[in-house]
């Protein structure tokens, strides 16, 4: 991985990795000496899968939990039947298209098979003939399960930075849990374990943890700041973490600029015995200086309006390079940060269709510049 960022002359410019949870892929980040950032979509993933227990070999401690784990594995096995018929049978899909024409669809409608790494099939698996109770319990479950879909299409964006986003989607996603009011038991029973997930996997999300860019992230949105924090003790030291890193920035220009200084100047004041005082208190004015301006600098972009949801970060924060310098710069480097490993994945799957077996004498580099040219023109 190493060689390749080298290959491309930007390993020195790679702030962080976005992937899954898989102990190798982290091993090997970790050796790099790079931020790893946990995938957002595959988290949302496990939530949903460890709600309804889609994963075989998760053991439930209470009996009753594991009744209703039961009950709703035996509906989702009752609709992918009934979509396996019609994936199968060539006659049951022409009927049913032929039923969707009589019913004035513009659009026919095809039934989708779930697939367990992607819970958002099982959202828009469209069974038929079931009981009416099971359509009762499922018509519980899927305004539950909806917000999951909508935040993990958000967060899965190519076009715009999805970093900053994660943090008040997230505060927004529980507020749309908590207001939902399931009819039915299996209905209460998966909303209970979906915000019990939720808060277990992000529990740690605005803190300077583990994974502090997003929160760094966060405050550094324009459209976000400290309004998107849930703890506002959170925010502050968000702000800490960010002014103390300005000040960093700050304090490392002033002493290459000392460094500036000539031999002839040094070797001149040599037999100034008062020299050892005076640059100690160079050194302590300069770090006093640049933490107040570090912390006059994030008050002023702080004072600053909030921008609608429609802003462009990237953009905002370049208008206000030269006003707010060299926050621009640290706020840049974090917001840019994808939150999902969703847009590397499509690219691997744009280079399975392109390496076909019609294609199979492609050259390595004709490959990689076939890829490269599909995904930025």
């Amino acid at each position: 991985m190493t060689s390749e960022l080298n290959r491309w002359g930007i390993l020195n410019k790679v702030m962080a990795i976005v992937s899954d949870s898989g102990a190798n892929i982290k091993s090997a980040i970790r050796l790099m000496n790079i931020q790893h950032i946990p995938c957002t979509a595959q988290k949302l993933n496990l939530v949903v899968q460890k709600a309804i227990y889609l994963n075989e070999d998760d053991s439930v401690g209470d009996e009753s939990n594991e009744l209703d784990s039961v009950k709703i594995k035996l509906i989702l096995k009752k609709c992918r039947v009934i979509v396996g018929f019609f994936k199968r049978s060539e006659v049951g899909n022409r009927i049913l298209a032929e039923k969707q024409r009589q019913l004035g669809f513009t659009q026919l409608l095809k039934l989708k098979q779930d697939v367990r790494t992607r819970w958002n099939s099982t959202l828009i698996m469209a069974p038929s003939n079931l009981t009416p109770e099971e359509w009762v319990i499922i018509e519980d479950i899927v305004p539950l399960l909806r917000p999951f879909n909508s935040l993990t299409i958000e967060l899965s964006a190519e076009q715009y930075p999805t970093i900053s986003k994660v943090v008040p989607l997230l505060r927004g996603l529980q507020t749309s849990l908590n207001s939902k009011i399931p009819k039915t038991y299996l209905g209460r029973f998966i909303k209970s374990n979906l915000t019990l997930q939720i808060n277990r996997r992000f529990e740690g999300i605005e803190k300077q943890s583990l994974t502090p860019y997003f929160s760094r992230a966060t405050l550094l949105d324009p459209r976000c700041k400290k309004a998107a924090f849930a703890v506002e003790e959170n925010a502050s030291d968000v702000e800490k973490s960010i002014v103390s890193e300005v000040a960093s920035m700050t304090n490392n220009t002033l002493e290459d600029t000392e460094r500036e200084v000539s031999t002839d100047q040094i070797e001149e004041d040599s037999e100034n015995l008062w020299n050892f005082l005076q640059s100690r208190v160079n050194n302590v004015q300069g770090q006093t200086t640049s933490t107040s301006s570090a912390m006059s600098l994030m008050r002023q972009y702080l004072n600053m309006p909030y921008q609608n949801l429609n802003c462009n970060v990237a953009e905002w924060w370049l208008n206000h390079k030269s006003v707010l310098h060299p926050l621009s710069e640290i706020a840049l480097k974090y917001t840019m940060i994808p939150a999902t490993s969703v847009p590397s994945e499509r690219i691997f799957s744009k280079t399975g269709q392109i390496m076909s077996a019609r294609r199979n004498r492609l050259l390595p580099d004709n490959l990689d510049t076939l890829i490269f040219l599909h995904k930025n023109m």
